[in-house]
Order: C-alpha cells, then structure tokens, then sequence
C-alpha cells in the first residue's frame, strides 16, 4: 500500500515535469517562429536592397574566389566575410538572396546562443527567452541583416564562442575541446573583422578566470584556444605569401585618420611642417564641435580631410601612411592628447551609441535609401539587383500544401501586419500591441537600445557595489553563475562598442555589434531582480 502510495507520488512530479517541457517547447518554437516571420517581413517589404556602402568589397572579393582570380583581388578587407559567401555560392548558388537569408538565419542563431548563455548562467527559463526576444526581435539588428556585410556573421561566431565558452565553465564540458573550439571558433571570427580581437580577448581571459579546474588546465585551455585563433586568423595571410600575392592593404590608415584628427597635438611633437599645412583646418573644425557632436555624419568624417593636408607634392600612400601612423602613436603615447582622447571623443561618442544620446548617433538610413549603392554598385554574378518587389517573393515560392495553411495574401497581409508594428520608417510612435507605442529605427528618438543600455548599467552597478557589499555579509550574495555570466555579457557588450567609439565614432550601425549581449545582460539582470524578490518573499526555491 505504502509502495503504491509512493509510487502514485511520484507519477504526479514527473508528469508535470513532462507537461512543463512540452509547454516549454511549443513556447519556443513559437517565439522562434516569430522572429523569423518578422526576419522575412523585412525581406519581403525591402526585398532589393541589400547593397549599402561597404557591401562592395565582401561581394568583390567573393566573386574573385569564385572566378579563380584571386591574385587580381586588390580589396583591403579580412576575407572571412568572402570565404563564407563563396562557400555559400558552393552549396546553393551564387546568389544575393541566398546571403541576405543565410545573414537572417545567422541572427536568429545569435540571439539562441545567447539565450543559451543567460540559461547556462543559471538565469530561469522565462529570462532566456526574454535574452531571445530583445536579441532577435531588436530593429537595428534585423535591417542591418538585410545588408550585406560583416556584422551577422562576425555577432554569430562571437556568440557562440561566448556559449561554448560558457558550457565549459557552466555545465562542465571537457575544458581542452572546449578551449579548441573556441579559438578555431574566434580565429574564424577574427578574418571577418579584425576589431572582433577586443571581443575574443575578453572570451578567452573569463574562460581563463571561471573555468573550474587546476591553474596548469587553466592556462593550458588559454594557451591552446590562443594558438588556433592565432593560426586561423593567419591563415589568409599565409595562403597569401605561398602563393606570391602581395597584401592590398587594409583600412588601418582610415582608422588612424581619426584619432589623429580629434585628438592629436598639432602644436608640437612629430612631423610638425606637415602639421603646420593642417593645422588651420584642425582647429577649425575642433571649434566646431559641440557637446552633442558634429551635425551629421559627413562632418564627423572631417579628419580624411585632416590626413590628406598632411601629405606633401611626391608622397606615396607608403609615405602618408607612416607620417599618420607617427602621429597616431604620438597621440596614444602622450598622457595629455590621450586624455584628450578619452574625455572630449570616446566617453562622450560611447554614451552618444550606447543611449541614442544625439540625432547622428540613432540616425539610421531607411533601406530605401540604400537604392544608390543598389543601383551604383551591380553584380550580376550573384543576380544583383534582382528587380524583386514587396511582395514578390511570397506570391512566387510560397505554395500551401494545405488548405488549413494561409493563402499567398493572407501570408503576405500577417507580414505587413508584423512589418508595421515599428519596423516600417514612421515620423510618429506607431503601435506595438496593447496600447503600447514605440518608436522606429527610422525617426529621431532614441530607440530601444536606451532601455537595454540602462539594465546593462544596471547590473554592471550592482556587481560592482553588490558583489564587494555581499562578500562583507551587508547584502545577500548573488549566485555565483549568475555574476559570472552577467560579467561576460557586460564585457562583451563594452569591448564590442569600445573599438569603433575609440578609433572612429558612435554611429548607429556600430550599436549592433553590442545589442545582443546588452539583450544577455538585461535579462540576467532580470533574473537577479527576481532571485532579490524571492528572497524577501521567502520563496521556496526551484526552476520557473
């Protein structure tokens, strides 16, 4: 009797652990669908501008691998970004729709692995899918998957680094594959973008410092995933020396234009007879400023000017190049023009991406706009443009093979319906869903990402002030899964935007790069909210 008692007790638990996970799955499977109906609503509403500036060379490049000609390509971009379209132009043709739709599905992957971090880091399973939502649902993220370019991919390979990273520390997967895999995972991400060097150095160090095991496998994991990153991001160099091609150069000298403009001494120092041919130039436009920065984007961009005054009659690019980069150093070098650097440029261009803090920082070009590039910029190689309409690609590939599915317009009308929920450019609020309005990415109001960077301050605060505090008994401690996986969101985060505010400026385009870990950080602060209350509320323990 007792037995069958007992055994009746326990059919109760598993029974609703078995609903939980049934529900559970069908509320993912759910909201993944929707991201990606919101995904193809974009598709489908600009479905041929996938072209915006810097499109150009990645497409260039891809078509020079595929064309054999590789010794001719004189692009100075990494080659992962053209690597991975030409593999994709392998498997299902040479085409731009099959890259727009791969970069989609690539977010979606992102915003999983995150979800999948803030899970491991112990966060309940409502908090992951809240980490999924603000991730893949984010405006600014979704039209830039609709360009070519480097961001999805480069945003995918770091996130999952990071949850590779974060399986090994957080659910015990053997530490030397994991470490493997994580850097074969950030070389690979580093030949897409170089600046991603920021974000593998924070990886591999809060591996380093959370893995649990022995000093000796601490370091032999860093040195091993440090090693293959190394040889995979040397990789394209490598093939470049065997095979006689001579580097086209990069972008270094653009990038150095810019701190030597906002910041360097043109007073004294180095090189100071071609200063001298620029420094009328530099103070005037360094009066121009304001706290709220230069008045759009083509005024940020005054230090090309600023370079190319340096420049005497019968100087190569060599020769410019080496003046720039002397000063450059000069610049990062000496404490007073570094402290200018850092006070008057990247503090104030860090707070101007991370808030939508001035009209040029959230200024995003409708994709409308990127018709110039579309039409300037033609590759017929991969069907560019393609001459498709809204609307066209439902009405072409989609066939319901059930009447219980919707027809072509009904598709058509939800997607429309999607788009319009503050995707579509809009001068005013437009309606997200009961009652609530928000703005677009397209008006000129701070968006979304001032929420997501506020909860990410948040939670960087209260491990600041909390984790100290808890450690003296003033607070209760927070899970130590939880600060762990909060500091890598935050980190990632940070670094992701410290490169382009530091060398460049805080354009909005470079926000995308940190909104899926801000969408990490928002929800672990969440859970650690919700932990707080439950403690005060004397909460039993256990999953939600």
């Amino acid at each position: 009797m007792d037995r069958t008692s007992s055994q009746r007790r326990g059919f109760l638990p598993s029974l609703l652990a078995w609903a939980n996970g049934v529900a559970w799955f069908w509320v993912w499977a759910c909201t993944i669908g929707l991201a990606l109906m919101v995904h193809l609503a974009f598709l489908v509403n600009w479905p041929d501008h996938f072209i915006h500036e810097d499109s150009a060379a990645y497409l260039i490049q891809a078509e020079s691998i595929l064309k054999g000609q590789y010794l001719e390509d004189t692009m100075k971009r990494p080659y992962g970004l053209a690597i991975f379209l030409a593999l994709l132009s392998k498997l299902f043709g040479p085409h731009i729709l099959v890259f727009v739709v791969a970069q989609h599905l690539l977010s979606v992957g992102t915003a999983l692995f995150v979800a999948g971090i803030v899970r491991f880091a112990g966060a309940p399973r409502v908090f992951a899918l809240l980490a999924f939502c603000l991730a893949a649902l984010h405006g600014r993220i979704i039209h830039y998957d609709n360009t070519i370019g480097a961001e999805t991919i480069s945003n995918f390979l770091v996130s999952l680094a990071a949850f590779i990273a974060a399986g090994a520390a957080f659910r015990k997967w053997p530490a030397l594959p994991a470490a493997a895999a994580v850097g074969l995972t950030l070389g690979a991400v580093m030949t897409c973008r170089s600046a991603a060097i920021g974000q593998a150095v924070v990886i591999l160090l809060w591996l380093a410092v959370v893995l649990d095991t022995g000093l000796l496998r601490r370091l032999g994991a860093l040195a091993l995933a440090g090693v293959l990153a190394s040889a995979v991001y040397l990789t394209p160099a490598a093939i470049n020396f065997a095979i006689g091609k001579r580097p086209a150069g990069n972008e270094t000298l653009a990038v150095m234009a810019f701190v030597v403009g906002y910041s360097g001494d043109f007073e004294r120092g180095v090189h100071l007879d071609r200063k001298a041919q620029a420094r009328e130039f530099v103070e005037q436009m360094r009066a121009a400023d304001t706290p709220g920065g230069w008045p759009d984007v083509g005024v940020y961009q005054w230090p090309f000017g600023a370079m190319h005054r340096l420049a005497k009659p019968g100087d190569s690019d060599t020769d410019l190049e080496r003046v720039v980069r002397d000063i450059f150093i000069e610049t990062l070098t000496t404490p007073s023009t570094l402290y200018r650097h850092f006070t008057k440029h990247f503090l104030r261009e860090t707070f101007f991406l991370l808030f939508d803090a001035n009209s040029v920082a959230r200024r995003a070009p409708s994709p409308q706009g990127y018709e110039f590039f579309v039409n300037r910029d033609r590759y017929p190689f991969f069907g560019s443009p393609t001459g498709l309409k809204p609307g066209q690609l439902i009405q072409d590939h989609y066939k319901p093979w059930s009447r219980l599915l919707p027809t072509a317009d009904q598709f058509q009308l939800t997607l429309n319906r999607l788009f319009a929920r503050g995707y579509a450019p809009s001068s005013d609020l437009v309606t997200l869903c009961c009652g609530l309005k928000v703005s677009t990415e397209y008006d000129d109001r701070p968006g979304v990402i001032l929420w997501l960077s506020s909860a990410t301050a948040c939670l960087a605060l209260i491990l600041l002030i909390g984790v100290p505090a808890s450690h003296a008994g003033l607070v209760r401690r927070a899970r130590g899964r939880l600060v762990a996986g909060g500091t890598l969101m935050i980190l990632l985060a940070m670094v992701s935007v410290a490169f382009p505010t530091f060398l460049v400026y805080g354009l909005n385009r470079y926000a995308y790069y940190a909104i899926p870990f801000l969408a990490g950080s928002s929800a672990i602060l969440g859970s650690v909210l919700f932990d707080w209350v439950k403690a005060k509320a004397g909460w039993a323990g256990g999953e939600a």
